[in-house]
């Protein structure tokens, strides 16, 4: 059923709840907002502003409201636009009993907004059947929309448990329903993933939309849809007009680090203006203002171009404890109609030698430099990371300034997995593995100089195989084991994260035993304990064990067959105790993998 307000003139329908009467002293957000409208309605049904925001969360601590968030929402009351929309991820998430002192602190930080505040839900706020219900309360239904002078806005939920990577049939449904039982002049889409758009390569849009997003393109053609806003990928991104739509990401409402202004790594919200048929907006950073193309997927695609494609070097893989002596080829290609001139300087870290170390380069119209160096070790034991880098500046752009592209040499330590003879009890035992070659985790962070002690923070993983599995098993030396907390966001404390592939997976030791979460994986719900992975975590005196078994549906497309080869990575996250500093240990650092070749 759904529940029906009349606000002056705008009719408000909310979608998947029952019909309720909210009370005062237990009021969920949207219902409030929709009395604000009420009470003040826009001047001008024809003319109004509204504020688009999103990823208010924190991405550090349990309960915490971010001080850009609280600024924004004083700036909003300054500017007191007709109402604000947030697309998503609100709390920081985890399991259940995580939940309330999360939300109470949030909407302790949302009454300071005067604004009438509405939003769809994130991953973070919705990921399971609990989750789900804490929004309810909370905030109110899950979708829903509702009309506000000449115009109807829709908000979608992409968090549907058992629906990934698309709305379900009945949302699908009831959105087509919405559009085609309104008969406003102007209709606003607003949902948390942004389907339209590949999260990897933002040259891949068209493959994306075909997957999993047509089927709701389709269903917008014809109606006056002027823009769909969506949140999830932190930063603003604008895709220009499709079908008349402007597609847009304004993910900005917290602080994730900052990036060049092409990249949208900036806090920002959006002003959105509407003038009759006419919708505009402008990007406002703290103190600042900003045209709608400050970040475009146009310059996002060049810059993806330029620093996959048309500045390359291949790849450089070394088996592990051998020794590196190789030419290494850089190309430079371009395929523009106009030449370019520019030069190569390296920098090596000690142990490693480039010759020659800088070098002139040009490069025809429609052409192509091959340069060649030598890049040596001086031992095996160098052979690691940081590994030495070179910056040229790419002079021809089509959408910005010419580019400085600063690549490290794509090393890969290459290791094996052994066929496992027989598969190994997962138990946290791990006296089935000595066909494994151990791989040490090596590099430390977040230690003060001088101060990483192994016996605090230290460990290794090794790697098996069979025809139905991949083994994986860790060894972590670790003095004081802390994981207060459960569900997805159990890398505040103690717990692993790795890839196998293009899959994010978590473990950790929590409260309520050995849990595994998959972080990244299309088409497979995400954020939610995983029931697939058998897993067993033991920990012993000044050591936690983890063992686990990988079904072969789970690691496509990796074959498991000798000869065949995954990369790998791994993150051990530490915390001693309670407001503890953290301290991690990676395998390889930062976005740096391994290729893993199954062998007989």
């Amino acid at each position: 059923m759904m529940a029906r307000y009349c606000v002056l003139g705008m009719t408000v329908l909310l979608a998947g709840m029952a019909a309720v009467s909210f009370t005062a002293a237990a009021e969920p957000i949207i219902a409030k907002s929709l009395a604000l409208l009420e009470n003040k309605p826009p001047a001008a049904p024809n003319s109004f502003d509204f504020i688009v925001t999103g990823d208010s969360h924190s991405n550090k601590q349990l309960a915490y409201q971010t001080d850009v968030f609280k600024q924004m929402i004083r700036e909003w009351n300054l500017l007191e636009p007709a109402f604000v929309i947030e697309v998503g991820d609100l709390v920081l998430g985890g399991s259940a009993e995580n939940l309330p002192v999360q939300w109470d602190l949030f909407e302790r930080t949302i009454a300071e907004c005067r604004i009438p505040y509405f939003s769809a839900p994130g991953n973070h706020d919705i990921s399971d059947a609990e989750s789900e219900k804490f929004w309810n309360e909370r905030m109110g239904p899950p979708h829903y929309a509702f009309s506000c002078g000449n115009s109807r806005f829709i908000v979608l939920n992409s968090e549907e448990v058992d629906a990934p990577d698309r709305l379900s049939d009945a949302q699908t449904e009831w959105f087509k329903h919405e559009l085609d039982t309104t008969n406003a002049a102007n209709i606003f889409v607003f949902i948390h993933q942004p389907y339209f758009m590949d999260y990897d390569d933002p040259r891949l849009m068209d493959r994306a939309w075909e997957r999993r997003w047509n089927y709701l393109a389709d269903l917008m053609r014809g109606h006056p849809v002027r823009a769909v806003f969506a949140g999830h990928q932190h930063g603003y991104r604008y895709f220009g007009i499709r079908d008349g739509v402007h597609y847009v990401i304004a993910a900005g409402a917290a602080t994730f680090g900052k990036g060049p202004e092409w990249e949208g790594g900036f806090n920002h919200y959006l002003l959105v203006r509407v003038r009759g048929e006419n919708v505009g907006w402008a990007v406002i950073k703290p103190g600042a203002v900003l045209p709608p193309d400050v970040a475009t997927n146009d310059r996002a695609a060049e810059v993806f171009d330029i620093t996959h494609r048309l500045v390359a070097c291949d790849e450089q893989p070394v088996s592990l404890g051998q020794p590196f002596d190789r030419e290494m080829i850089v190309r430079i290609l371009n395929p523009f109609n106009s030449p370019f001139d520019s030069s190569i300087e390296w920098e090596t870290p000690h142990g490693w030698k480039v010759e020659p170390l800088s070098r002139n380069y040009s490069v025809a119209a429609n052409g192509e430099a091959a340069l060649a160096f030598r890049v040596s070790a001086d031992t095996p034991e160098t052979v690691r990371y940081p590994v030495p880098s070179f910056k040229t500046r790419y002079a021809n752009t089509s959408f910005g300034e010419p580019l400085d592209v600063v690549r490290a040499m794509p090393l890969v330590p290459v290791a094996e997995a052994a066929k496992a003879m027989r598969a190994p009890r997962v138990d946290g035992v791990l006296d089935e593995w000595d066909a494994a070659a151990p791989l040490a985790i090596a590099y430390p962070s977040g230690f003060a100089d001088g101060a990483y002690d192994p016996s605090d923070l230290s460990g290794q993983c090794r790697a098996m195989w069979d025809a139905d599995h991949l083994y994986i098993a860790f060894e972590i030396t670790d003095n004081a084991h802390y994981q207060p907390y459960g569900g997805d966001i159990v890398w505040l404390a103690d717990a692993i994260e790795f890839g196998i592939d293009r899959y994010a997976w978590g473990v950790s030791l929590t409260k309520k035993g050995p849990e595994v979460f998959l972080y990244f994986g299309e088409g497979l719900s995400a954020e939610t304990v995983n029931t697939d992975v058998p897993l067993a975590i033991r920990r012993e005196e000044g050591r936690t064990l983890y063992e686990m078994a990988f079904p072969k549906h789970l690691v496509k497309p990796l074959d498991l067959k000798a000869g065949s080869s995954f990369r790998f990575k791994a993150l051990v996250a530490d915390v001693d105790r309670e407001d503890g500093p953290k301290h991690e240990l990676a395998l390889w650092p930062g976005a740096s993998d391994m290729k893993i070749i199954l062998q007989e």
